[in-house]
């Protein structure tokens, strides 16, 4: 009998120490949802318009199913901006962020931000210039209206911010030049001053790991090559070793790593849409990207003199079938 009251006791107390495991766990599953809800709540602008006419998109009249209805790419607008307070300003990085579940793929599309184009209501400018007239919903609006998508959704990041996600992910390998090494470490000195913060400059060229605000300043160069088309490749190149970084992480670090970006981004996105996007990073999924335009798109060399203002003038029909090529045929050409 007192054998198998010992046997007793210790079932019991093995069954009290699991089910304290198991409330610790809950009380941890709980903290993680609570914080990156009151994460979301920050960074969701819930007066982006749900109304598809106000972002530019109309009914097709033909019944005919179009590329941009496809449900199972989703794009959403990126931007990047260097906002000081509530002042309104220029998107200096515009991409199209693809989430391709067909192809199993992530795509960027960078759109050169001195693109000239037709903006409603303001004539025809650089494209950069529909955020500061209207925000991200005139700057969604003139990218479907231009290039005949159907972007509902998008992500607006502050440069001072975009140092942030970098460090939250360890950092990005990428592989400088001296040149290159030397204009990210202007770039950071000039951040810092403005900041009022330290800087930690890029001691040597070559493949390294860069901290958020190297990699800022690496992606802000302009004076290194081809001036703003290597820029839009150099951001790309920041955002792709961010995926590689993700990719390579736990899917357990992941909600560490979501309640750590959401209050930093300014989104119209849902709780419920991230996570689904997430969902795509758990498959063998690659990342691939472009640029909007293409050197055989420039009409003239690319350069349009309008009193006095210099734009970026190119096929926008042209750049509009190799856009639609490359996020649902799956088709890359940067000819």
């Amino acid at each position: 009998m007192a054998q198998r009251r010992r046997r007793l006791k210790k079932k019991k107390l093995f069954l009290t120490l699991l089910l304290m495991l198991l409330l610790v766990l809950m009380g941890c599953c709980v903290f993680y949802i609570v914080s990156i809800l009151s994460s979301f709540r920050q960074s969701q602008n819930t007066s982006f318009p749900t109304d598809l006419s106000e972002l530019g998109i109309e009914e097709k009249s033909n019944g005919l199913v179009d590329d941009a209805s496809d449900s199972s790419i989703t794009n959403i607008a990126l931007f990047g901006v260097d906002q000081r307070e509530d002042e309104p300003c220029r998107s200096d990085v515009i991409m199209i962020a693809t989430v391709d579940k067909r192809h199993n793929k992530i795509k960027l599309t960078s759109v050169m931000r001195d693109s000239y184009v037709p903006i409603d209501g303001y004539g025809s400018n650089k494209i950069n210039s529909a955020y500061f007239y209207g925000g991200p919903t005139l700057a969604v609006k003139t990218l479907n209206q231009v290039f005949d998508l159907e972007i509902t959704d998008y992500v607006t990041v502050n440069f001072s911010e975009m140092a942030q996600i970098v460090d939250a992910v360890g950092g990005v390998e990428i592989d400088i030049s001296e040149e290159e090494r030397q204009d990210a470490n202007h770039n950071m000195i000039e951040q810092a001053a403005q900041a009022g913060t330290s800087v930690q400059t890029i001691e040597h060229a070559g493949l390294q790991t860069l901290t958020g605000m190297q990699a800022v300043g690496y992606a802000r160069i302009r004076h290194v090559g081809n001036s703003d088309f290597e820029r839009t490749q150099r951001q790309r190149e920041v955002m792709t070793a961010i995926f590689n970084k993700g990719k390579s992480m736990n899917p357990l670090e992941y909600p560490n790593m979501i309640s750590k970006m959401l209050p930093i981004v300014e989104t119209s996105l849902k709780l419920d849409e991230i996570l689904d996007m997430a969902g795509i990073m758990l498959r063998d999924v690659s990342m691939e990207d472009m640029r909007i335009p293409a050197d055989s798109d420039l009409i003239n060399g690319g350069d349009l003199w309008v009193d006095g203002v210099l734009y970026l003038q190119y096929d926008l029909d042209s750049a509009k079938q190799r856009l639609h090529d490359f996020i649902y045929r799956d088709i890359i050409s940067n000819e």
